[in-house]
């Protein structure tokens, strides 16, 4: 007899039973390549820099999510999401992957099973654009504090590969870190590689992208300042991410950013 599937907290009542993911997508993806050194500093052990460092900065539209579950399939209204990943030397001497720096949902929640169940670092967005006319494309991420995070445009030309991002996207790892309940350490830290396909639904299209980061103390970005130009790819695909497997216990990187909600010192919570 199989074991029951585990639910997500609270365990009265939970939110829900994880599952693998399967959607239709509106995608563009913006690479650019980065100093080393910038890469070093924001992968976790095992994951080496490669010979090409690399940002990706990802925008979608998520259209009919569906997660499956043993309990059946739930099915999410449309949302968009984007992402910035950091291409990285595979695990153990494997191909090159991609490394997950942020991932932002604007709206509701609507990804929190890939932050609960994968450890995908999922911030929510105030606004997340893609905006479609003639030849290019608009794109940008606004946090939920209402900073411009990035900005910018691609130009795009005919359909010239099967989908819009590139190979090392089908490995996609991230630190899956959960702080224990006594304010100290971490009850969970491992390195876990979760799979990613693209299935193309017609031509890709690519291009070039002028894009900016913004300035922000919360989502510093900026570090991953382009070193050349950059490229981008657009076009619609199914996605499927499925179960993940944990690699190693870690430590995570050291945090660039400060927390979105900084509390205010005891001193000054009562001045005039």
């Amino acid at each position: 007899m199989s074991a029951a599937a585990p639910l997500a907290m609270p365990v009265f009542a939970p939110l829900f039973t994880p599952g693998t993911e399967r959607v239709e997508v509106r995608w563009l993806t913006v690479e650019a390549p980065i100093d080393a050194d910038v890469a070093a500093r924001c992968l976790p052990a095992g994951l080496g820099v490669p010979d090409s460092p690399t940002v990706a900065l990802w925008i979608a539209q998520f259209i009919g999510a569906e997660f499956a579950s043993p309990d059946g399939v739930e099915r999410r209204p449309d949302y968009l999401q984007g992402g910035v990943s950091l291409r990285c030397a595979g695990y153990g001497g494997g191909p090159d992957g991609a490394y997950a720096i942020e991932t932002f949902v604007e709206g509701l929640n609507h990804g929190i099973l890939g932050r609960e169940l994968f450890g995908l670092p999922k911030k929510q967005a105030r606004a997340v654009r893609l905006d479609e006319h003639g030849d290019g494309v608009a794109f940008a991420i606004v946090s939920a504090l209402g900073e411009e995070l990035v900005a910018g445009e691609a130009v795009l030309g005919r359909g010239s590969q099967d989908v819009p991002a590139p190979d090392w996207f089908a490995r996609h790892c991230t630190v899956k870190a959960i702080p224990s309940a006594e304010g100290t350490g971490y009850d969970l830290c491992k390195l876990v590689e979760i799979p990613w396909s693209l299935t193309a639904l017609g031509p890709a299209r690519r291009g070039t992208a002028d894009f900016v980061w913004g300035a922000s103390e919360a989502d510093p970005l900026h570090v991953f300042a382009p070193s050349g130009p950059a490229t981008a790819a657009y076009g619609r695909a199914v996605l499927d991410i499925g179960y993940g497997r944990y690699l190693a216990d870690v430590d995570p990187p050291a945090p660039l950013g400060r927390p979105s909600w900084t509390p205010v010192p005891p001193h000054a919570q009562h001045a005039p």
